[in-house]
C-alpha cells in the first residue's frame, strides 16, 4: 500500500479530515450572501477547506471563482489574473464569450487568438495607465456581479492569501476600489483567506481601512484529536501496521492537530517503520528526532534572524502553556525589566509570524514543530 499521508498541498475527498462544523458554517454564510474572513497560520488547511466549500456550493448551483494572490505583485498582474479568472469560468462558446467580455469589460479590449484552426482563445492585454483609472477597476470588480445578475444566479469569489494585497503596487487604490464595488453586490459573496493574522487583523479590524468589518471573522484552529485519531488508526491499520490509540495521542501532543505537521509526522512514521510495523511510544520519539533534524536548517535560519530580546521572549513563551507576557508575574519571573522592552519583542515576533495572540490575552508559538525544536535546543 502506498503511503496515504499527504502533506504540502491542498486535499479534497477522503483525504480531507473532518472540519464538518467549519464546512457547514462557512458554506451557510456564503450561500446566504454573507462575506467570510478566514485566517490561520500557513499550512492549517485553509485552502483545502475552502476548496471543499466551493465544491459544495457548486452542487447547490452557485458559480465559484478562486484566486490566489500569493505571487501577485503588481496592479497590472492582478487585473490580468482576475480577468483571466472570469474568462476561464464563464461557460460560453468563444465568439459569444468574446462579445460577453466586451460588454462586461469594455476597457479590456480582448483579442481572439487562433493558436489552432477553429479553436480560438481569448487573449487579454491592458496597459497600466488605463488600469489606474477608477472606472476600469470598477468594471473589473463589477463584472462577476453583472454576469450573475443577468443570468439570475448566485456566486462566490475567494481571494486566498488576501493580505498580499498590501505588497501590490498601488495596493491601497486596489483595496479602496474593491471595497467600493463589493459593498453593492447582491449576487456575489466573498471569502478572504489569510495566513498572517496581524496583517488580516489590520485589513479588517482597523476602522480606517476600507474593508473594516466587511464580513464574519472565522479563525481556523488545529483539527481536534477525536477527529484525527480514527483517520490515523484507519490508515495505518489498512497498511498492516499494529498501532494503538496511545500512539495517536502522542502524535497529537507533538503536532497539536496542525494539519500539515500531523500528515508529515505520520508520513515519516510510516516510512521509518515500514519493515517493522509494530508502532509503540518509542517510535514516536525516534520519528520526532528525524523530523526535527530535517527541519533543523529552516528553524535555525528563523532563530538566527531574531534579536536578543525576541529570543528571550520566545523562549519564555515556550516554557508557558499560555503566556500572559505583559503580566507583572511574567516580567518578574523572566527578569525582562520594563514592559516596553517586551512590547517591542512581541511586535517583532508577530511581524515575523512566529506567535499568535489567543483569547485576547495569551501568546503561543503558532508552529508546533518549531516549538518542539526550541524545547529540544
Amino acid at each position: 500500500m502506498i503511503n496515504p499521508f499527504i502533506f504540502g498541498k491542498s486535499v479534497t475527498g477522503d483525504k480531507f479530515i473532518n472540519r464538518k462544523k467549519e464546512l457547514q458554517e462557512i458554506s451557510a454564510h456564503l450561500v446566504r450572501g454573507q462575506n467570510v474572513i478566514l485566517y490561520s497560520p500557513r499550512r492549517y488547511g485553509k485552502t483545502s477547506l475552502i476548496k471543499t466549500v466551493l465544491k459544495k456550493l457548486k452542487k447547490q448551483n452557485l458559480e465559484v471563482f478562486y484566486l490566489d494572490l500569493y505571487r501577485i505583485s503588481s496592479l497590472q498582474e492582478f487585473y490580468r489574473t482576475y480577468a483571466n479568472l472570469i474568462v476561464s469560468q464563464v461557460q460560453s462558446p468563444v465568439k459569444k464569450l468574446f462579445s460577453l467580455i466586451l460588454s462586461l469589460l469594455p476597457s479590456l479590449k480582448p483579442k481572439l487568438v487562433y493558436e489552432q484552426p477553429d479553436m480560438p482563445t481569448v487573449e487579454i492585454d491592458i496597459q497600466l495607465p488605463t488600469l489606474k483609472q477608477s472606472a476600469t477597476l470598477k468594471e473589473l470588480f463589477d463584472a462577476i456581479e453583472e454576469y450573475l445578475y443577468k443570468r439570475n444566479k448566485r456566486g462566490c469569489v475567494v481571494f486566498d492569501e488576501f493580505q498580499e494585497i498590501l505588497s501590490v503596487d498601488n495596493g491601497e487604490k486596489l483595496e479602496r476600489e474593491m471595497r467600493s464595488a463589493f459593498q453593492h453586490h447582491k449576487s456575489v459573496s466573498y471569502a478572504f483567506l489569510g495566513s498572517k493574522y496581524h496583517l488580516m487583523h489590520g485589513l479588517f479590524k482597523d476602522k480606517n481601512r476600507p474593508f473594516y468589518n466587511f464580513g464574519v471573522h472565522y479563525p481556523l484552529f488545529g483539527i481536534l484529536k477525536e477527529d484525527w485519531t480514527p483517520y490515523i488508526l484507519r490508515q495505518f491499520r489498512k497498511g498492516g501496521y499494529s498501532v494503538e490509540k496511545m500512539v495517536c495521542e502522542k502524535i497529537m501532543e507533538i503536532t497539536k492537530g496542525h494539519p500539515y505537521y500531523t500528515q508529515l509526522f505520520c508520513s515519516e512514521l510510516w516510512e521509518l517503520f515500514l519493515h517493522n510495523k509494530n508502532l509503540k511510544e518509542d517510535c514516536i520519539y525516534k520519528t520526532l528526532d528525524v523530523v526535527l533534524q530535517k527541519e533543523d536548517h529552516a528553524f535555525s535560519e528563523i532563530w538566527d534572524g531574531l534579536r536578543g530580546r525576541e529570543r528571550q521572549v520566545l523562549d519564555a513563551i515556550v516554557q508557558e502553556e499560555h503566556a500572559s507576557v505583559f503580566s507583572k508575574e511574567f516580567i518578574t519571573r523572566y527578569q525582562f525589566g520594563t514592559p516596553s522592552a517586551i512590547q517591542r519583542a512581541v511586535a517583532g515576533l508577530i511581524e515575523k509570524n512566529l506567535i499568535d495572540k489567543i483569547e485576547g490575552v495569551f501568546y503561543i508559538v503558532n508552529d508546533p514543530l518549531f516549538e518542539q525544536w526550541l524545547k529540544k535546543n
